[in-house]
């Protein structure tokens, strides 16, 4: 439907002028409208708050590189930590420095604010220009036009725009949290890895100087031809071993390299620490965790998004119904010489005669029911994935506890005992480098269940904070096994 109204006679001019000025003012009071619809954003702003955040476990500034002399800046600083020790810290500043993947987060984030925020401004106006000529006359028509629904909602349009923007930035913090903790994993198991090595390498050395010996004993005609393949089937399992544990080092090292974004000469510098962080005296107790379900990243999201749907539901419904726009026209006629102006209003109603919304209607109604509940399950999931999280820790701690106090020292007085007895003759060389192969298998299980507590460690921060983070309780780390079988 198209209403036109105004004034389109010389003669009236003058008798309409007091509601042509009423209509000017109206339009002006628009156009405020229209200025007031743009609201503004800046993604250095979610950048500030990011490095506020201390649960997110960020180390150093958190940069969106938009420049090269940002990056420059920033690969002298890279080159710093790359010249010392890499350790865990550093290890998430250089990521946050050098890694692509990451400032390619960044940027997709730093997209989907921006489109979040351009919700809140309304569709620019359209003008139209029009000249059509008959004969002597000729028309110039101007006419501009815009949303008038859209004009009249804007605030609760705002409204969805700070909340799209709310739920965008959550977003953003859960998924660096999820990159900061994916890197920590990878350190710990590069470190892990290294230190395993380590122990194979030993061991390798060792057995190759026993298995010398029990050749030249052999040939000499101090041990049994079953003690010499003994002796070699031990140097032979290290053998295995030791190229099993060099390969998932190199992996473990890689994927780190992968994580944090290095090139190969970049690569080349990084030193890692060859054994992880002594396991602490005391577990962390539940009574000592803030946790407060409202904060969890998570939480907040589903709420966000349902208080966004809340929020689009009344403007759904309305849009379901009709849609108005408002235009205003000026139109100039010149026939002849003789001038003639012509003014007015239009109005275009959408009719619901064949689709009333009602289907449109029910979808918003069920999509908003579906967030509400999706909302109550989050929340009712927090305190259980809490239980869960810190029972698989404290488990994870006292087996680690359990290897270093227990385990351990016992493997170490079983060697004691048979360094002795082979220095008094009652046992042979099989059988010490057997009990030594036996604590070493041992040493390689204890640094297993102490990267098992980091890793249930972090499964538990994450909890508090409500990421997203791929570990499983039983995401329990192997490693090649040293065999110490020798019958």
């Amino acid at each position: 439907m198209r209403l036109v109204v105004g004034n389109f006679t010389l003669e009236k001019i003058a008798k309409r002028l007091s509601r042509t000025d009423m209509h000017k003012s109206l339009f002006k009071i628009a156009v405020i409208f229209l200025i007031s619809g743009c609201s503004s954003y800046k993604f250095d702003e979610s950048l500030s708050k990011l490095n506020e955040n201390d649960k997110l476990g960020a180390v150093g500034q958190i940069t969106n590189v938009t420049s090269e002399s940002q990056r420059d800046a920033l690969n002298a600083r890279a080159l710093t930590l790359l010249n010392s020790e890499l350790g865990q810290d550093e290890a998430i500043e250089l990521m946050l420095i050098k890694s692509p993947d990451f400032q390619s987060l960044l940027f997709e984030h730093r997209s989907r604010l921006a489109v979040a925020a351009q919700k809140g401004r309304i569709s620019n106006p359209v003008f139209s220009f029009e000249r059509m000529v008959k004969g002597n006359e000729t028309e110039y028509g101007r006419f501009i036009t815009f949303g008038l629904l859209e004009l009249l909602t804007l605030p609760v349009r705002q409204d969805t725009s700070k909340i799209s923007v709310e739920l965008g930035q959550a977003t953003l913090e859960a998924d660096v949290f999820e990159k900061v903790n994916d890197l920590r994993v990878a350190w710990y198991e590069a470190a892990a890895s290294a230190k395993r090595l380590k122990f194979y390498e030993d061991a390798f050395t060792a057995l190759s100087a026993n298995a010398e010996l029990a050749k030249r004993m052999k040939k000499t005609g101090n041990m049994t031809t079953t003690d010499r393949i003994r002796q070699q089937l031990l140097l032979s399992g290290a053998t295995v071993g030791l190229a099993e544990a060099r390969m998932k080092n190199i992996s473990a090292r890689e994927v780190l390299i992968r994580k944090i974004g290095l090139t190969k000469d970049e690569a080349d510098l990084m030193e890692m620490p060859n054994n992880l962080p002594e396991l602490p005296q005391d577990p962390i107790s539940i009574e000592d965790l803030a946790f407060e379900i409202n904060n969890r990243l998570d939480v907040q999201a589903a709420r966000l998004e349902y208080e966004l749907l809340l929020k689009r539901a009344g403007l759904d419904r309305l849009s379901s119904y009709t849609d108005v726009e408002f235009g205003y026209r000026n139109d100039r006629v010149d026939d002849d010489g003789t001038i003639s102006n012509k003014k007015g209003y239009e109005l275009e109603v959408k009719i619901p005669i064949f689709d009333w919304g009602d289907l449109q209607r029910d979808v918003v109604q069920s999509e908003l029911l579906a967030k509400q509940q999706m909302y109550k399950n989050t929340v009712l999931a927090a305190a259980s994935e809490l239980r869960e999280s810190y029972r698989g820790y404290r488990t994870a701690f006292d087996v680690a506890k359990h290897h270093r106090d227990q385990i351990i020292p016992m493997y170490e007085t079983l060697l004691d005992e048979a360094t002795y007895n082979y220095n008094g003759m009652i046992i042979g060389v099989f059988e010490l480098v057997q009990v030594g192969q036996e604590k070493s298998s041992a040493e390689i299980r204890a640094i297993d269940a102490l990267q098992n507590l980091y890793l249930a460690e972090l499964k538990l921060k994450s909890v508090l904070v409500g990421g997203r983070m791929g570990l499983e309780n039983n995401a329990i780390s192997e490693a090649p096994e040293m065999e110490a079988k020798g019958h």
